[in-house]
């Protein structure tokens, strides 16, 4: 056979596999996911055997063209069941509704690197954790051969053409997705779990969000909710100064950056004088009558937050610097006829929105922290769920369920080594 002959035949099987150009290289020049697509056509290759021999018998003709490689092994453990025969089965479907093998690989890879954010800089606050990686060698290899079954499954479910494609990987991505924040423990939860979120249930669940969304921006809604806004920030105001009256404990922060001291901080009943004074490590808090120091709030001037503040900007710069500054906050006040600053540093994220959104009360400010927003999100919709609830004439009780009384007895235990349903 000529070398031409011979190239058209590769060039052509090639494009059987689905490679949108006769030389394969062009396809992955794409970054990314580059030559990390392939790499998992070729894992999904070897580790599916009896399929992928029968893929390139089907499609290699007479033992010639692009195989991706028999493998010398038996199936994986973790792919025990037989895969679907994917470039098999397209190859002998009608051409218009043939799912590429290779640009499905290729797409897939990309949509895996997106979900997964694969390639983006480390996170060192990232709580975001997915247990089934943990238990898994070639982890992301083996969700790609999950992924590229389920998509192989959903092309069908959709009777899907090739100018589909981007619809089917769009359904494919929310498959991916939902399953995903479900944190499945084990591949084959994850595998049974995402098999189960069919294309039908897929647009149930759009429909019914659909549903909700339509039913929550609803024009009566949205006057409902706008004329519940005032009164439901006020409760949260008056909870941010309840909680400035109770006080908290914060620590100092010294030259060197040793938190070795404590001191205390309270918003009188009255909220007319911030009260502070230092505190003996391990001690309780102390009583507000006791505290030696006091800062009128009307000499308060402003509220300063992150590098604004004074403590922050003699520190300089570097990573603990940087965490510093996500919990710093200060009161600039007349001193005199100067102007002083008294400097805080929050225990937490929380506290620090708690007494910025508190001052800001003080100060006649408005709070726009993101825990405001979030209880406010969260007082809107239940509140507009029971006026709702009374437009239906559902009763609602004026007092809570009765607590239940204690079992028996409380032996009994909970398994930790049973796979969730």
């Amino acid at each position: 056979m000529s070398a031409d002959r011979r190239r058209s035949l590769c060039a052509r099987e090639f494009r059987k596999l689905g490679f949108s150009n006769s030389n394969p290289a062009q396809d992955l020049e794409r970054v990314p996911p580059g030559l990390l697509a392939l790499d998992n056509m070729l894992y999904f290759s070897r580790h599916a055997p009896s399929a992928y021999s029968r893929v390139s018998d089907g499609l290699g003709g007479a033992g010639q063209g692009p195989r991706l490689g028999r493998p010398p092994w038996p199936s994986h453990d973790s792919l025990p069941h037989s895969p679907p025969q994917f470039v098999l089965e397209n190859s002998s479907r009608e051409d218009k509704h043939e799912c590429p093998f290779a640009r499905s690989s290729i797409q897939l890879t990309v949509l895996l690197c997106e979900l997964l954010h694969v390639g983006e800089p480390c996170s060192e606050t990232a709580q975001d954790f997915t247990p089934m990686f943990f238990g898994q060698d070639q982890s992301f290899h083996e969700l790609f051969c999950v992924g590229i079954q389920l998509l192989n499954k959903t092309w069908k479910e959709m009777r899907a053409t090739q100018e589909d494609f981007d619809k089917v990987m769009q359904v494919v991505r929310e498959q991916l997705a939902r399953t995903l924040a479900l944190k499945p423990t084990s591949l084959e939860l994850f595998r049974t779990k995402v098999n189960a979120l069919t294309y039908g249930e897929v647009l149930r669940l759009r429909q019914t969000e659909r549903l909700h969304q339509e039913g929550t921006l609803a024009p009566p809604i949205l006057e409902l909710r706008e004329k519940l806004k005032p009164e439901l920030m006020g409760l949260i105001r008056q909870q941010r100064l309840l909680r400035l009256c109770e006080g908290t404990l914060f620590r100092k922060i010294s030259s060197r950056r040793r938190q070795d001291k404590l001191w205390f901080c309270c918003l009188s009943p009255n909220h007319k004088v911030l009260q502070y004074g230092d505190v003996e490590e391990g001690a309780s808090p102390p009583p507000t009558e006791s505290l030696p120091e006091q800062l009128p709030v009307a000499n308060i001037r402003a509220l300063l937050t992150g590098r604004d503040c004074p403590h922050v900007r003699e520190k300089g710069s570097g990573k603990q610097n940087k965490d510093l500054c996500e919990l710093a906050f200060s009161v600039s006040y007349d001193h005199g006829e100067q102007e002083a600053h008294l400097n805080f540093i929050a225990p937490s994220k929380r506290e620090f929105h708690l007494w910025t959104d508190g001052l800001s009360a003080l100060l006649g400010s408005p709070m726009g922290s993101e825990q405001t927003r979030l209880d406010l999100e969260l007082l809107l919709t239940m509140e507009t769920k029971l006026r709702l609830l009374e437009l239906e004439n559902v009763p609602i009780p004026e007092q809570p369920p009765p607590v239940p009384p204690p079992p028996t007895n409380f032996n009994f235990c909970y398994d930790c080594s049973i796979i969730e349903p």
